[in-house]
């Protein structure tokens, strides 16, 4: 989650700056062949939306070091978070009375699992609310990119090479989320952890598998509407918000 930097500005507990200013957004072809040659499981169509590669300019930010934990997510629960109807956009709204999803087990490892491991099972909906009642708001696509690998256009937040020791992957034989602190050597160069490995993050923007063709270069805040199912492995991967319902503009971070 990120806030707005104003010059001067103290930096608060928990997050760093990323200055203002330009990097690399995007793969080139050449590092798509890399990963696909190190790695015969991937999908190339996945990596198509990753192209062209190019330069965008970002104002300067404030993103928080750490992804949100169980721990940090509880206390928007105990909060009264799924009941503020002004944390919500219209669509959020509908989506929780719809799921209910403090009436499954979608949130047990909030309450039941590792207190500083990154929360799970949560819809666009539920970060954006949390985000809300927090003071902040999600990052777009190019603000969370840039937080990840720095302006140099390096693969990992560490560099071009990959090193199973520096993530929970797939590799590590892990198989479960892990600490947020637990990877300091793969820290980006803003200080932010776990921007690669451990679990899957949400950003602000709609998805569009074209929309690197023709994003404005400065500030780009994601496509104006969102491509039709863009997603074609099975909805609960990723949750039915994407194929049910759509955030309202008002409600966009």
């Amino acid at each position: 989650m990120i806030r707005k930097s104003e010059r001067g500005q103290d930096i608060p507990e928990g997050m760093v700056i990323v200055p203002e200013g330009q990097f690399f957004m995007g793969s080139t072809q050449q590092d798509i062949a890399k990963l696909l040659e190190s790695d015969r499981n991937i999908e190339a169509e996945r990596l198509e939306n990753e192209v062209p590669q190019r330069t965008v300019s970002l104002n300067a930010y404030l993103i928080d070091k750490y992804p949100v934990t169980n721990a940090h997510y509880k206390l928007f629960v105990e909060a009264g978070g799924y009941t503020q109807k002004s944390l919500w956009s219209d669509a959020g709204w509908q989506y929780i009375v719809q799921a209910k999803p403090l009436e499954n087990n979608e949130l047990d490892a909030v309450f039941h699992g590792e207190s500083d491991c990154p929360v799970v099972n949560i819809s666009w909906y539920e970060a954006e609310a949390f985000a809300a009642w927090s003071g902040k708001r999600l990052p777009t696509e190019a603000e969370w990119e840039k937080a990840a690998r720095g302006t140099d256009g390096r693969i990992y937040p560490w560099g071009n090479e990959f090193d199973k020791t520096r993530l929970n992957c797939a590799e590590a034989k892990i198989e479960r989320p892990t600490p947020v602190t637990k990877y300091p050597q793969g820290q980006s160069v803003y200080g932010c952890f776990d921007m690669a490995g451990n679990v899957w993050e949400w950003t602000a923007d709609w998805y569009d598998s074209q929309y690197y063709r023709h994003a404005p270069d400065k500030n780009p805040q994601g496509p104006g509407m969102a491509e039709e199912n863009p997603y074609f492995g099975r909805p609960e991967e990723v949750g039915i918000s994407i194929y049910d319902l759509k955030p309202s503009p008002a409600g966009r971070a």
